[in-house]
């Protein structure tokens, strides 16, 4: 039994030794039949030659996916050490016929006057540069195994051929970005009628260099894995694309960056110190003339508001004042910047925008505003009125269109919004010239109140501050549980309110002292009652 099980075992490894064998051999098949193509691609002319070399590539995909099992799994296989040279081998004839065919279309789409000749130039160019971008990543995958399999494969040829190729992008993208710069600065002089085409072949140009700066990063990283110095080419990435990333934190390249941006400060102030100061100057002194300005335009509003048949308060005054004078300042900024050379048009497109989302971001802030044109427009009161307003009394000292600024009677100083008073009750104490004071004095049940009434009457009339007009009251208002209240309610004038109310206080107590009234304290008579057993 054991026997026949070991003899099981044996078989099956023979046959899957055969199996393998026959799959390696037909790998080795399908790389002589690619390699033989390559002649056949070479020969062909036009679409057969690209229709030969799409198939040619899309097979050679399945055919490194399995020598890529193959290094995984099998690494002492002796195909590979065929399989690898031939393929490298092969990828380097790739790029060879590719690069000759890339260098022909990109003169063909340099040359070429018709815009449909050259756009069709271009996407060709740019197919043909993408299937060298993946031969070139090919390769370095295939010297990748060759180094993992400790294979020695002579990768000088390799690394000058990735050189020369970055140093072609780099030339060409340089090119591009001079030929868009001259589009850009012709732009400003062509006539409307002929900007049309000059955007169109802007952007043609843009395409093509982005393309082109995609295809030298991915040769740029292979250099950079093959220990090939590539400070001079990222540096030339980051200026163009301002990508950021680890490259940035190289020394090197950091430095080298910082050279070019120097030396190009440098020559821009040597060309531009002139106009520069001249527009400096320029700046400041409208700046200075709208300061000016906007005092003058906010003193004539000042004058005119103040003297305007309308009656505006001087809460609405202040609002005009202050938006007349900012709005001036905000013109004479924008006049300013414009003089630098700034455009206003995109600016003030993206103050537009910025509004609409700062409104949607300040819902609240904008709530407080409305509240504050509703309370400039009705006016329930004004600076230096005494009011109670959010639970606050006090003056008010000034207001914006979102909050209001409350003095208390301690010298204290709130700030409060705008939504939370015109939400809530608007106690305006000085809004009008007489007030009436109320006062409450409560008198013992056995006093005469007849006589406490006559005391109280006399202390208001000979009281200089309180009005005869409207007449003042004196009355029993209250039998309270200890005592008799009688209501003392004088008219003054506003201004007087406190002073009279404290001054008459102080009179009738010493009044009530003086003749025998008793203002009592509250008190209750508790009777106690004797049971039979207690």
């Amino acid at each position: 039994m054991r026997k026949g099980l070991l003899l099981l075992i044996f078989l099956c490894n023979v046959f899957a030794g055969i199996a393998i064998a026959a799959d390696n051999n037909h790998l080795l098949q399908q790389q002589q039949q690619f390699t033989s193509q390559l002649e056949k691609i070479e020969a062909a002319e036009g679409e057969q030659a690209l229709f030969l070399e799409d198939v040619l590539r899309r097979k050679n995909a399945v055919l490194r996916g399995n020598i890529s099992n193959l290094v995984v799994q099998s690494p002492n296989a002796k195909e590979l050490k065929i399989l690898i040279p031939a393929q490298a081998s092969m990828l380097q004839t790739l790029i060879v016929h590719a690069d000759k065919q890339a260098e022909v279309l990109f003169g063909n789409t340099r040359d070429a006057k018709d815009s449909a000749d050259k756009a069709e130039y271009q996407f060709l160019t740019q197919q043909r540069i993408s299937s060298v971008d993946v031969y070139y990543t090919e390769l370095a995958t295939t010297f990748g195994w060759a180094k993992t399999l400790g294979m020695e494969l002579d990768e000088s040829s390799f690394k000058q051929d990735l050189q020369k190729r970055s140093e072609v992008l780099y030339d060409i993208v340089i090119y591009l970005d001079s030929r868009k710069k001259a589009f850009d600065e012709r732009m400003k002089y062509t006539i409307e009628a002929d900007k049309p085409d000059l955007e169109k072949q802007i952007f043609a140009l843009a395409q093509l260099q982005r393309f082109l700066l995609s295809s030298m990063n991915n040769t740029v990283t292979l250099m950079s894995d093959f220990g090939l110095d590539v400070t001079e080419y990222k540096q030339t990435l980051f200026a163009m694309t301002g990508d950021i990333n680890a490259d940035v934190l190289d020394v090197n390249v950091a430095f080298g960056l910082f050279s070019e941006w120097l030396d190009s400060f440098k020559n821009w102030s040597l060309d531009n110190s002139p106009s520069l100061l001249v527009k400096l100057l320029v700046f400041l002194a409208i700046l200075w003339v709208t300061r000016i300005l906007s005092r003058l335009v906010a003193n004539l509003v000042k004058k005119s508001v103040s003297h305007s048949k309308m009656d505006f308060s001087v809460l609405m005054q202040d609002f005009f004042i202050s938006i007349v004078a900012k709005a001036v300042t905000f013109i004479g900024l924008l006049i300013a910047l414009s003089q630098v050379g700034i455009n206003l048009g995109p600016l003030l497109t993206g103050f537009g925008v910025a509004g609409v989302i700062i409104g949607f971001a300040l819902q609240d802030t904008l709530s407080n505003f409305a509240s504050g044109l509703m309370i400039l427009i009705y006016r329930p009161f004004d600076v230096k009125d005494l009011v109670q307003v959010a639970g606050i009394q006090g003056n008010v000292s000034h207001m914006s269109l979102v909050s209001t600024t409350i003095r208390t009677l301690d010298n204290q100083t709130l700030v409060i919004p705008n939504n939370k008073i015109w939400g809530d009750v608007i106690n305006n104490m000085t809004s009008e010239r007489v007030r009436r004071v109320d006062m409450v004095f409560g008198i013992a049940y056995s006093d005469d109140f007849d006589f406490a009434k006559e005391i109280a009457v006399k202390v208001l009339q000979n009281h200089d501050r309180v009005l005869k007009n409207p007449e003042l009251n004196v009355r029993v208002h209250t039998l309270n549980e200890s005592s008799v209240d009688l209501i003392v309610r004088p008219w003054v004038r506003t201004d007087d309110y406190w002073d009279v109310y404290w001054d008459v206080t102080e009179e009738i107590k010493r009044q009530f002292d003086a003749n025998g009234i008793t203002i009592p304290f509250p008190q209750r008579d508790v009777h106690i009652f004797k049971t039979e057993n207690s």
